[in-house]
């Protein structure tokens, strides 16, 4: 059976909060430390993936140049009973810093809505919301996105993806 329109979007929806909640965690260090953390040119990279009774477990293992190893651990547990999707993220940078978070989605009458949080190798929290609608007559999903960071001011944005083009 093909993956409904709801795990489409959630998945997606999952993947940029991923990278939304490294943005952040980048976004308020110094020029000096994104420049630092660029210059770890990955030369190997492995990844395994284990299918669980309700979701799946991927750990990802990166190695630089220079012999370091970076390791990110994500954790899906789909509960059908309750209609949700949970998503666990913990890991290890180049430097030997953890980072970790976690995120719950649930279906809405017309869409999706997740919270989470995320710990960042600075040890600062960053909480994460997104209420998602899907229209399927005009193809689209359109999330209205909040953060806020520890100690800091929430920003909101609205993104609107067209759902077609993942279709295949």
């Amino acid at each position: 059976m093909a993956p409904s329109l709801f795990f489409k979007s959630l998945i997606a929806v999952t993947l940029t909060m991923s990278v939304c909640a490294a943005n952040l965690v980048f976004a308020e260090a110094p020029a000096t430390a994104r420049v630092h953390n660029q210059h770890h040119k990955v030369v190997s990279r492995h990844t395994e993936k284990t299918k669980t009774d309700n979701g799946f477990v991927r750990t990802t293992t990166k190695t630089d140049q220079a012999g370091a190893t970076a390791e990110r651990t994500t954790t899906v547990v789909n509960n059908k009973v309750d209609g949700t999707r949970s998503r666990t993220v913990s890991g290890t940078t180049f430097e030997g810093k953890t980072y970790s978070g976690e995120s719950v989605a649930h279906k809405t009458d017309n869409g999706f809505a997740s919270e989470g949080q995320f710990k960042g190798p600075d040890g600062k929290i960053t909480s994460r919301s997104v209420t998602a609608v899907v229209d399927k007559t005009a193809g689209t999903v359109t999330r209205d996105i909040s953060v806020t960071p520890e100690g800091g001011e929430t920003t909101t944005k609205t993104v609107v993806t067209d759902i077609h083009h993942h279709e295949q």
